[in-house]
């Protein structure tokens, strides 16, 4: 454990070494905030029949977008690289697992995006724009929610970067994977707002558990929260099945292209 954690505090040193980005990332939060509520609010003041709560719509606009840094979906990238260079050889000889290894460095990027681009553009977002606080009752499922989503993250972008080994290059399935996530992940629209059968469909997948639920639980738009995670902790189970049988087959597969 050790050695994990060793690469989870060097991938969150590496991150302090860009400073400038880190202002570029709040700046770029605020302004996707200011984007988002600015058309809630047109969208609310055309409204005849207030079915838009412009309150409950900029607090979802804020979390949804403070979550969504904290996803662990590019995992890919550092699999992509070292697959084209050839150094995931000698990352695989270490006497690590190397899942373990990826799910801790991603962890480290994580946790320097929790404290330095998370934390301020909330504070930042409070003062310019106003967050409603959530119910005491929601708070724990919402807490549960944000780890939920960062596992399931990690699983969906390793199962991304395992489909690689095939392809040898992440460019059309990194695509594919942000078409999803924008449409079925709630960031933009909550599902609430979906018509009944892509509302149906995005309740089927785990996208939603990337932004969504817990937006939802913080608003407390969710009745049975606990029901919702525990059907979230479903889909890590099936993501953990996928990763392992792909995660076996990937290394034959490279054992057989390496000689």
């Amino acid at each position: 454990m050790r050695a994990y954690l060793a690469y989870c505090g060097k991938s969150f040193s590496k991150h302090m070494s860009y400073r400038s980005e880190v202002w570029l990332r709040i700046f770029g939060n605020i302004v996707i905030m200011f984007i988002q509520i600015s058309i809630w609010k047109s969208l609310a003041a055309s409204s005849p029949s207030h079915t838009i709560n412009i309150s409950e719509m900029i607090t979802y606009s804020v979390i949804t977008t403070s979550v969504m840094n904290l996803l662990m979906t590019n995992v890919y990238q550092s699999i992509d690289s070292k697959l084209q260079s050839g150094d995931i050889c000698s990352d695989l000889q270490k006497p690590i697992s190397y899942p373990w290894y990826l799910f801790f460095e991603q962890l480290g990027t994580v946790g320097f995006q929790l404290l330095f681009n998370v934390v301020p553009s909330i504070l930042i977002a409070l003062l310019l724009f106003g967050v409603q606080l959530p119910d005491a009752s929601n708070l724990l499922p919402f807490l549960i929610s944000l780890l939920l989503a960062m596992i399931i993250s990690f699983l969906i972008g390793y199962l991304v970067a395992l489909i690689a080994f095939w392809f040898l290059t992440t460019f059309a399935l990194n695509w594919t994977l942000g078409a999803l996530m924008t449409i079925f992940s709630g960031v933009f629209v909550p599902i609430w707002f979906f018509n009944p059968f892509w509302a149906k469909l995005a309740y089927m997948l785990p996208f939603q558990y990337l932004g969504y639920v817990p937006s939802a639980i913080y608003l407390g738009k969710i009745d049975q929260p606990y029901l919702t995670l525990l059907q979230g902790c479903g889909w890590v189970a099936i993501l953990l099945l996928a990763v392992n049988l792909l995660w076996w087959k990937a290394i034959k597969r490279l054992i057989v292209q390496g000689g």
